[in-house]
């Protein structure tokens, strides 16, 4: 019975990763995909980034920590200075969409590694971290993020 139980909390608690990794209400990649890519390389006044840099920066983040999910032994290193693309806009429509199917295609890989009952969630690494860390890890850098990509954006008028 108490096995039965632990799995139950193992799902929910898989389920719940995934949904948040999404973003929750607010679907990550549905966001990007309605941001308007003319839009995606303004830098307002008082910050450093536009969206365009954002996305580039949400990804390289994104990465370290799929890696390390995917091979915990070979990428313990999981906080290494996040690249900050030093381009500010996107060069077309096709080259805003492309950055967003890559973030979308590592996203469900990440995923999939959390639905797997075969992935060890809960399991010190070398590291000392976990997979459930990193996932949310992820979840907390890219919502912080896609945050100011939402502010961003309101003040473009994109919504």
């Amino acid at each position: 019975m108490e096995n039965t139980r632990s799995e139950s909390i193992e799902g929910l608690v898989r389920e719940q990763l995934v949904e948040l990794l999404k973003g929750g209400f607010a679907p990550n990649v549905i966001l990007l995909r309605e941001f308007d890519h003319r839009k995606a390389g303004i830098v307002l006044d008082g910050l450093h980034f536009s969206a365009w840099v954002l996305l580039g920066h949400i990804h390289a983040r994104h990465t370290t920590l799929l890696n390390f999910m995917k091979d915990p032994g070979k990428h313990g290193n999981v906080w290494p200075d996040a690249p900050w693309p030093q381009n500010y806009a996107p060069q077309s429509q096709q080259e805003w969409n492309a950055a967003i199917d890559r973030y979308e295609a590592d996203l469900e890989e990440m995923m999939a590694i959390v639905k797997s009952p075969n992935t060890e969630l809960f399991r010190k690494q070398e590291n000392g971290k976990t997979l459930s860390w990193a996932a949310m890890t992820t979840l907390h850098h890219t919502g912080y993020h896609i945050g100011q990509l939402k502010t961003i954006g309101r003040q473009l008028g994109v919504w």
